[in-house]
């Protein structure tokens, strides 16, 4: 498991540290360098897995992310043009130090001249070889996600690979081709389920973000295509036909690749941006609760939320005594000047917080006091 990211000159951050817990937390305004922390991860696993690392070369442009170029990536006030990344696991190991130079010729971040030599960089993935993100299975949502459409591409190379896209674009074709594995009975994702089948339990959280939807697949072969609908039924009344996905609006199709991701095998490092989007505030908060059954089933999640309603289902799980005060990191980012600070609240055993930042999901009381302030 992760346990402490560190940045130095990298994009927003002249400096940062940041404690990872198995579930973690990226809160604040737009703009603030959330997203430049998971980047920063994504960035070292595509360099990685392109064999670019080892030859000391950092890909900024890849397949979970694409940053542009070795300017973009530097902090602007930079007193040496060196990009630094430095990862704790919890396996004892000596920290992964990662040090890149900016070549201004090439514009581009090279692990060359005095910061450090291709040589130590081998060493150090060769010590962190089994360890996310340089190792590992990573599952990325990017906020940005393939929405409701009439068919999804269905592959069984990526399937087996157990992609589902940054996008979501083959969480279908994943679930499709996997829908019969069973979770553990000892898996915290399905408890008191009568199948523990992976499309039950998928079926068993969307209605709990849903309360009556059901998902229902059809795989066409021929086309390499699925279909994907929704019914609905409730207490009482029989269930409905199946409705195409586009007709049913975004928010179904965008959550399915967050609960998948969420399902995700133990051992992996599941990174989200905005879980919350196009959901209803019940839906946000069941999300952030199968979030800390996910962290319980091995899986560690880091999400960039700007939803009180999903830190409010954490805190609510850490209340219920589903998950530890101390296996959830809370941390909001906040401009000082030119500078990003973060601020990281601890969170009790009543799911209490030890202190509230401004700006920290505060907006529901100023608005309310607004609201109720005699009109002059």
């Amino acid at each position: 498991m992760l346990l402490k990211i560190a940045l130095k000159n990298f994009k927003c951050f002249e400096h940062l540290e940041l404690a990872c817990s198995p579930l973690t937390l990226l809160c604040g305004l737009n703009g603030m360098g959330k997203s430049s922390v998971i980047q920063a991860l994504l960035v070292l696993r595509q360099s990685s897995a392109a064999g670019e690392l080892r030859e000391g070369r950092l890909v900024l442009g890849g397949g979970f992310t694409d940053l542009g170029t070795g300017q973009d990536v530097l902090y602007e006030g930079a007193e040496a043009d060196v990009v630094e990344f430095e990862l704790h696991g919890d396996d004892g190991t000596t920290p992964c130090r990662l040090s890149f130079s900016y070549s201004r010729t090439a514009d581009e971040l090279r692990a060359e001249g005095d910061s450090v030599s291709t040589g130590a960089v081998s060493d150090v993935l060769t010590q962190w070889g089994e360890i996310p993100p340089l190792g590992g299975h990573l599952i990325y949502v990017n906020a940005e996600r393939v929405g409701p459409r009439k068919f999804y591409d269905h592959s069984e190379v990526f399937a087996r690979r157990g992609d589902l896209g940054a996008r979501g674009e083959y969480t279908l074709n994943y679930l499709s081709a996997r829908q019969d594995e069973t979770l553990p009975s000892t898996d915290p994702r399905c408890p008191d389920l009568p199948s523990r089948r992976l499309i039950e339990v998928v079926d068993h959280w969307l209605q709990e973000v849903t309360p009556g939807a059901h998902l229902q697949l059809e795989t066409v072969q021929d086309a390499d295509a699925i279909i994907a609908g929704f019914s609905f039924d409730r207490p009482g009344d029989v269930e409905t036909r199946r409705y195409r996905a586009t007709n049913v609006g975004f928010g179904l199709s965008y959550t399915l690749p967050v609960l998948m991701a969420l399902l995700g095998p133990p051992g992996s490092l599941c990174l989200i941006e905005n879980p919350e989007a196009h959901l209803h505030p019940r839906g946000q908060t069941k999300l952030a609760q199968l979030a800390a059954c996910a962290s319980l089933a091995g899986v560690q999640v880091i999400a960039e939320t700007h939803s009180d309603h999903f830190m409010d289902g954490v805190r609510i799980a850490v209340r219920e005594g589903l998950i530890r005060p101390e296996d959830v990191a809370f941390h909001y980012f906040a401009r000082d000047g030119g500078k990003t600070v973060v601020s990281s609240p601890q969170v009790n055993t009543d799911g209490r917080l030890s202190s509230w930042p401004e700006g920290f999901f505060d907006q529901h009381e100023d608005n309310l006091a607004k609201l109720l302030a005699p009109k002059s």
